[in-house]
C-alpha cells in the first residue's frame, strides 16, 4: 500500500480512471491473474507443449486444484514424452505440486493427449487417468487419501496392476471420458484412437470395464463389436443423449470414413442398459467435427451438443429423443467470425450465473501447424438457449493461443474463472463481475462483500490493490529520472533497438538543451539546428525563476510530453501513463500546464516547446513513425523458413535474408506473439535523420525504385554460389563456424577459460579484408585470439585468474545481448551501464577525466548525449548496412547447404560444390548403422553437426538444459532459449 494521503489519494483516482477506461464493457470483464495467482516449479513459466487440462478437488480442502497433461505440439513424436503437472489451489493461487504429490509424473513421462479425473474405485478420492498416444500405454494414477494426521498422500501410479495392456490395436488415443456403462455402480473407461491418415487403417477405440473395485479389463470388442471403430478420433463423451437412463457414448470421427457409418461427424453408439452397444446414429454429418461439449443449454432437460468444427461450429438442440433408436436435433451453424476455422477443446459453465450456460472455446489444432490455427480463445454467451459472441474480434489480453482451457473458482467467490494452456506458458483470467454473486460473505469484516473486495483480507476498506507502473527514485537528478523512466517504458513497448535507439537519441538532446540554454558556456544540440532541412525555432531563454529550478521543469515537462507520445501505443501503455502522471504529481507538477509560450522565462513551456519539436521533427525524419516505423518498400525475396519443420525447401536465395515463421516468438521486452513471422526490423534505417554521419561516408543504392543509404559502405559479404566459386567458401566457412560453436556450448565438456582482462583483449590489429577474416577467430577451439593485458592500471599487478566453463561463458555472451524479457534493447543496456557506473562511488564525474567535478546534472545530460547520439548513429549506419545488403542469418545459410549436401568430398554420393564443408567431429555425414539414421535409413548421406540441441529437447526450460550432441544439419537452430529475443 501507498500510505501517503496524496498519493494515496492519486493511485486511487488513477485506479478509477483506469477501470473506466480499460474496461470491455461487453458483458462481463475478466482480469489478468497469473503473476499474483500461479507459482511453476516443475515446468516453466513459458513451457510451450500441448497441454489439456482437468480441474477437480483432489485433497478435498475446498479449493479446486489443476491437473496438465503435456506433450509435443505435433501428431508424429519428434521429441521425448513430457513431464505432467499437478497445481494444487492454495487459498486460491494455483502452486505447483508435483514433485511433492505426484513425483511419478515427473520420473514417467508420457505423450499425454487427454485426461479424465474421477474416483474408480470408490474410496471418495477423485483418481486421475492420462490418455497417452505414440503407442503409449494409458496410465491411471490412484489418488492415495490422507494420513492419520490429516495430511493428503498424493498420487501413485498405479497403471500395471490396475489397467491391461491395450493389444487390440495400436493405442494412439487422443481421449478419455469416463462413465458407468454397465450400471455397476462404478466407473468405466472409454479411450477414443486415431490412425493420422486413411492409409493407417481403421483404428480402434478401447473400452475399459470397472471390475467395482478400481480394476479393468478390455471388453470393447465383445460390447461394441464395429462400433469401436474410429478414423481421426478427437473427442469423446459419456452421456444419457436418449433419456433412458443408462449412459450412451458419444465420440467423433474426422478427416476420413470408416465404416459402419461411412461419413465423418459425431456419432452417439446407443446403450441398451446392459453396457452393449449395437445401435449408433451420426448426430451432424460434418467435414471436420474436432471437438464438443454435451450440455443442457436451453435448460429443457435434454442434452444438446456444441459442436466445434474446422469449418463453423453449430450447435445442436435435442427437439426428440427414441430411446436405443434416434434423436432429433435442430442445428445451429454459429456463423461467428470467431468461430470459423480450426478450433481446440470447448467446455462449458455458468459465467455470468444467470442459470443457463456458457462456451468457452480453445483454438489450437496441434497440426495447423503449431499455434497458427487462425482462430483464438472464445467466449460465447448462451441467452435463453442461443448463443452470441459478445466480444467479436476485439483483442482482448484474454484473446490468445490457447490448447486447452479449464473453468473453475480459483479463488472461491462464487464466479468462474479461467485456467489457459496456451502455446507459450499458462495464463490466469479472473472473473472481474463480483456484482453476479448473491453472497453476503466479508472475510475482512471490512463491509464490502467478499467477491467485490479487491483485497479480501485486509480489513482497511480503502485497501486497492498494487498497480504495476513505473516508479523511478526522485533522489537522483532530473535528467537521470526521466531517463530511467524512458527506460522503464522500453521494456514495456515492442523490442525494437533501431526505435529506441532512436528515442534515446531524441530524448537526450531535449534534456541536453533544457540545461543548455541556461549555461552561457553551452549551445543547444536541437533549438536552432538544422538536421536536413528541419530546424526548431529558439529565441533564447532567460529563466524568470532560478536556473536549477527553470532546468528541472524543462526537463520533467518535456519528456513528459516526449514519453506520453512516444509510448501512447506501446503493450503496456495504460501502466505507463499512470506511472508518468503519478511522477509528474510526485515531483509537485500540474501535468495540465501545456503553454509552449516560453518568453516569460517559464521553465515549463521551455520543456512543452522542446517536447513538441521534437516529436514534430520525430514525424519526418524519415523513421516512418506516422505508420509506426514500417518498412516502406522493402519485401523479402525468400519465403519464411518455418524453424519447426526440417530443411529449407521454400528458399531461393541463399545470400538473401529470410523470414522465420516461428513456433511462438518472444520480443525483447517479453511480449509472447504465437504463430508470428517477424518482418526484418528496419532495413530502411539509413534514411533516418542522424546527429554526426557525414555525406561523405554515404553510398545511395538503388532496390526497386527505392534508395538505401549505407554509411561507412564495408562493402558486400561473402556470398554462396552453387558451383563453389568466389567466395563461397568463406561463406560457407563463416556460417558453418557458428553450428561449429554452438557445440561448445555445454558447460560439462570440461574445457575451462580464462575470463580474466589478463587473458582476454588487447588485440593489436583486426582484419581488413574478407580473405584475413578467418584470423579473427579460433575456429577449431571458440574465442578470439588475444594477448590481455598484463597488468591491471590501477594496482600494477598482473589480473588474478578467472577460470570459469566455456560453455558458460559462451551461453553468458549469447545471452547477454537480448537479456530475456523485460529487456530495454541493446541500446537501453548501455544506459543502464552507464547509469550503474554512475552511481559507482570511486567514479570522479569529470568530463573526458579532465576539469572541474561536475554536478550530477550536469553529468547526466552530457554523458546521456554523447551515449545517445553514437548509439543512435550506429544503428542509423549499421541498420543501413544491413537493409541493403539484405544478407542471410545462419539458420537459412546451415540449413540451405545442407539441403544441397556437402562440398568436401568429391567422391561420396552426397557431394555438392554448394554444401555444407565436412569437418571431423563438427560437421560429417550421417552413415548407416548411426544414431540419427532414422528408421529404414531414412537420414544416411544426411549431414549432421555436432552442435547444441535445440530447446525441443527440455522438458523444463527453468531447471535443465538441453547440451550439445549430434543433430541433424537440416533442424539445426541457433541456441535460442525460448525467453530470448527472437531473432
Amino acid at each position: 500500500m501507498i500510505h501517503s494521503p496524496l498519493r494515496l489519494c492519486l493511485t486511487f483516482s488513477l485506479l478509477l480512471i483506469l477501470n473506466a477506461t480499460s474496461s470491455w464493457g461487453q458483458w462481463l470483464d475478466w482480469e489478468m491473474a497469473s503473476e499474483e495467482r500461479l507459482v511453476l516449479t516443475t515446468v516453466a513459466n513459458n513451457d510451450d507443449e500441448e497441454k489439456d487440462i482437468w480441474t477437480a478437488d483432489l485433497n478435498k480442502d475446498g479449493w479446486m486444484d489443476v491437473i496438465v497433461v503435456r506433450k509435443e505440439p505435433f501428431s508424429a513424436p519428434t521429441e521425448p514424452p513430457k513431464s505432467d503437472l499437478l497445481l494444487l489451489n492454495q487459498n486460491g493461487v494455483l502452486v505447483d505440486a508435483t514433485a511433492t504429490y505426484a513425483p511419478e509424473f515427473l520420473t514417467n513421462p508420457s505423450f499425454a493427449r487427454d485426461i479424465y479425473v474421477t474416483d474408480v474405485d470408490g474410496d471418495g478420492w477423485d483418481d486421475v487417468v492420462v490418455a497417452n498416444t505414440f503407442n503409449q500405454q494409458p496410465m491411471l494414477y490412484m489418488n492415495q487419501g490422507e494420513s492419520a494426521e490429516g495430511e493428503w498422500l498424493g498420487l501413485l501410479d498405479e497403471s500395471a496392476e490396475r489397467l491391461p495392456s491395450l493389444s487390440s490395436d495400436q493405442p494412439l488415443i487422443c481421449a478419455i471420458w469416463a462413465g458407468d456403462l454397465t450400471g455397476n455402480g462404478s466407473e468405466d473407461l472409454y479411450f477414443v484412437n486415431y490412425r493420422v491418415n486413411g492409409g493407417g487403417g481403421t483404428a480402434k477405440d478401447f473400452l475399459l470395464i470397472n471390475d467395482g473395485t478400481g480394476h479393468f479389463v478390455d471388453d470393447g470388442e465383445a460390447r461394441m463389436g464395429d462400433l469401436r471403430n474410429s478414423a481421426f478420433g478427437t473427442a469423446g463423451q459419456i452421456a444419457d443423449m436418449d433419456g433412458d437412463g443408462d449412459l450412451d457414448i458419444v465420440k467423433n470421427t474426422t478427416l476420413y470414413n470408416v465404416s459402419p457409418w461411412n461419413s465423418r461427424g459425431v456419432i452417439v453408439l446407443f446403450n441398451d442398459g446392459e453396457g452393449q452397444f449395437n445401435n449408433w446414429q451420426n448426430l451432424v454429418p460434418s467435414s471436420s467435427p474436432y471437438m464438443f461439449e454435451v450440455v443442457d443449454f436451453n435448460g429443457d432437460g435434454w442434452l444438446d451438443l456444441y459442436v466445434v468444427d474446422d469449418g463453423s461450429d453449430k450447435v445442436l438442440t435435442a427437439t426428440s429423443r427414441t430411446p436405443d433408436e434416434s434423436l432429433g436435433f435442430d442445428v445451429v451453424n454459429l456463423g461467428f467470425s470467431s468461430s470459423n476455422g480450426f478450433g481446440g477443446n470447448v467446455h462449458a459453465a455458468d459465467l455470468d450465473l444467470d442459470g443457463d450456460i456458457d462456451v468457452v472455446v480453445s483454438d489450437v489444432d496441434v497440426d495447423i501447424p503449431p499455434c497458427n490455427s487462425g482462430r483464438r480463445m472464445a467466449i460465447y454467451e448462451n441467452q435463453n438457449g442461443t448463443f452470441a459472441d459478445p466480444y467479436g474480434n476485439t483483442n482482448f489480453d484474454w484473446v490468445t493461443n490457447s490448447y486447452d482451457v479449464a473453468l473453475l473458482d480459483i479463488n472461491n467467490d462464487g464466479l468462474i474463472d479461467i485456467f489457459s494452456g496456451k502455446c507459450q506458458g499458462y495464463d490466469i483470467v479472473m472473473s472481474a463481475n463480483c456484482a453476479l454473486v448473491a453472497s453476503a460473505a466479508d472475510y475482512d469484516l471490512d463491509g464490502v462483500p467478499d467477491a467485490c473486495d479487491v483485497c479480501p483480507t485486509n480489513p482497511d476498506p480503502d485497501c486497492f490493490e498494487d498497480i504495476d507502473f513505473p516508479v523511478v527514485e526522485t533522489g537522483h537528478s532530473m535528467a537521470r529520472q526521466w531517463n530511467e523512466m524512458l527506460l522503464a517504458s522500453i521494456r514495456g513497448d515492442f523490442a525494437r533497438p533501431t526505435v529506441h535507439a532512436r528515442n534515446l537519441w531524441h530524448s537526450s538532446m531535449l534534456m541536453w538543451d533544457a540545461w543548455s540554454v541556461m549555461d552561457p558556456g553551452s549551445c543547444p544540440a536541437f533549438l536552432g539546428m538544422d538536421y536536413d532541412g528541419f530546424t526548431a525555432p529558439f529565441d533564447g531563454f532567460e529563466p524568470a525563476n532560478s536556473p536549477a529550478e527553470a532546468r528541472d521543469e524543462a526537463i520533467a515537462f518535456g519528456m513528459y510530453r516526449f514519453l506520453k507520445h512516444r509510448f501512447a501505443d506501446a503493450p503496456d501503455a495504460d501502466n505507463l501513463m499512470v506511472g508518468y502522471d503519478l511522477h509528474m504529481t510526485t515531483l509537485g507538477y500540474d501535468i495540465n500546464f501545456t503553454d509552449t509560450d516560453y518568453s516569460n522565462g517559464d521553465g515549463r513551456a521551455l520543456g512543452n516547446h522542446l517536447a513538441a519539436q521534437i516529436i514534430a521533427f520525430g514525424m519526418q525524419d524519415g523513421a516512418n513513425e506516422t505508420n509506426n516505423f514500417a518498412n516502406q518498400s522493402y519485401e523479402p525475396v525468400n519465403e519464411p523458413l518455418i524453424v519447426d519443420l526440417p530443411g529449407n525447401a521454400s528458399v531461393s536465395d541463399l545470400n538473401r535474408w529470410q523470414p522465420l515463421t516461428l513456433d511462438l516468438f518472444i520480443d525483447q521486452s517479453g511480449n509472447a506473439i504465437p504463430g508470428e513471422t517477424p518482418p526484418f526490423l528496419s532495413p530502411e534505417w539509413g534514411q533516418v535523420t542522424s546527429w554526426a554521419l557525414h555525406s561523405d561516408d554515404l553510398t545511395t543504392y538503388s532496390r526497386e525504385g527505392f534508395d538505401y543509404q549505407v554509411y561507412h559502405d564495408p562493402g558486400p559479404p561473402a556470398m554462396h554460389t552453387n558451383d563453389g566459386s568466389g567466395t563461397s567458401d568463406l561463406y560457407a566457412a563463416s556460417h558453418s563456424m557458428v553450428a561449429q560453436w554452438s557445440g561448445m556450448l555445454d558447460p560439462t565438456d570440461g574445457v575451462m577459460w580464462d575470463i580474466s582482462p589478463g587473458a582476454i583483449g588487447n588485440r593489436g590489429a583486426f582484419p581488413t579484408t574478407l580473405a584475413t577474416y578467418g584470423d579473427l577467430y579460433d575456429a577449431e577451439n571458440g574465442g578470439s585470439p588475444s594477448p590481455g593485458h598484463a597488468v591491471n592500471p590501477a594496482t600494477g599487478n598482473p589480473y588474478v585468474a578467472n577460470m570459469v566453463p566455456r560453455g558458460d561463458y559462451a551461453r553468458v555472451l549469447a545471452e547477454f545481448w537480448a537479456d530475456g524479457p523485460d529487456s530495454e534493447t541493446p541500446p537501453g543496456h548501455w544506459f543502464t551501464i552507464l547509469n550503474y557506473v554512475s552511481d559507482h562511488p570511486d567514479l570522479v564525474k569529470q568530463f573526458q577525466g579532465e576539469g572541474d567535478v561536475l554536478s550530477d546534472l550536469e553529468w547526466d545530460v552530457k554523458s546521456y548525449l554523447s551515449l545517445g547520439s553514437a548509439m543512435h548513429d550506429c544503428a542509423v549506419s549499421v541498420w543501413g548496412t544491413k537493409g541493403w545488403y539484405d544478407s542471410s542469418r545462419p539458420i537459412t545459410a546451415i540449413r540451405g547447404m545442407a539441403e544441397l549436401g556437402q562440398r568436401t568430398d568429391a567422391s561420396a554420393s552426397n557431394f555438392h560444390p554448394g554444401g555444407l564443408p565436412l569437418i571431423p567431429g563438427s560437421i560429417e555425414t550421417v552413415e548407416a548403422g548411426d544414431a540419427l539414421a532414422g528408421q529404414g535409413g531414412v537420414n544416411v548421406g544426411k549431414i549432421k553437426l555436432w552442435a547444441w540441441r535445440g530447446s525441443s529437447v527440455i522438458n523444463n526450460v527453468d531447471t535443465e538444459f538441453a547440451g550439445v550432441g549430434w543433430v541433424l544439419a537440416e533442424s539445426w537452430e541457433p541456441y535460442q532459449r525460448p525467453s530470448f529475443v527472437s531473432p
